[in-house]
């Protein structure tokens, strides 16, 4: 049984069923969306962690989803379609697809894509937020960086003792060391 949860968008309902009825069977959570506009909805509900998207649907093409989707929430993607030209392909790689596949498909032609598709998704997450917690860590060691230049122009001590200063304070408060330094930073502090 699988955990993750796989959007389908397809304007097709015999494929969009055939599809949604396969996946469940393989042990996905599927929602089905037979519009682009109807994905979009969704996705504001509920957060897939794959979007299976027909790239031509009337009314908002799975292009206009893929877009929406990278604009919005980091949901990795796969295009379905039954044109397999040079440039719809060449579309759908330049939006971000972690997949093409070329209708006809069955299940078990989309299920090995699908899985590549998921891990490739989840380490592209991992990665988002390891940079998001280096840029936290970037950030708060500039501002420690900038209250130990404060204290030590202010009180004319060193480095370490300016550190050492910072850090006795956070103990003593029970607050963490990056606080008191915005606190220095922005003159709410050691006034």
């Amino acid at each position: 049984m699988h955990t993750e949860t796989i959007l389908i968008a397809d304007d097709d309902r015999l494929i969009l069923f055939s599809l949604a009825k396969g996946l469940r069977d393989a042990g996905y959570t599927v929602i089905e969306a037979d519009s682009g506009e109807r994905a979009i909805e969704t996705c504001q509900d509920v957060t897939p962690d794959l979007a299976i998207l027909d790239m031509r649907m009337k009314g908002l093409s799975g292009l206009d989803v893929a877009k929406w989707l990278h604009d919005n929430m980091p949901i990795p993607f796969i295009f379905l379609s039954a044109y397999g030209d040079k440039e719809t392909v060449q579309g759908a790689t330049a939006a971000g697809a972690m997949a093409y596949l070329v209708k006809p498909v069955d299940v078990h032609q989309i299920l090995p894509s699908l899985r590549a598709a998921l891990a490739r998704g989840a380490e592209i997450r991992k990665l988002r937020e390891t940079e998001q917690h280096l840029n936290k860590t970037l950030n708060n060691s500039r501002d420690i960086s900038v209250a130990m230049g404060i204290l030590m122009a202010r009180q004319n001590i060193g480095q370490q003792a300016a550190f050492e200063s910072i850090r006795r304070s956070a103990r003593d408060q029970r607050r963490k060391t990056a606080e008191i330094a915005a606190d220095i930073s922005l003159g709410n502090f050691f006034s």
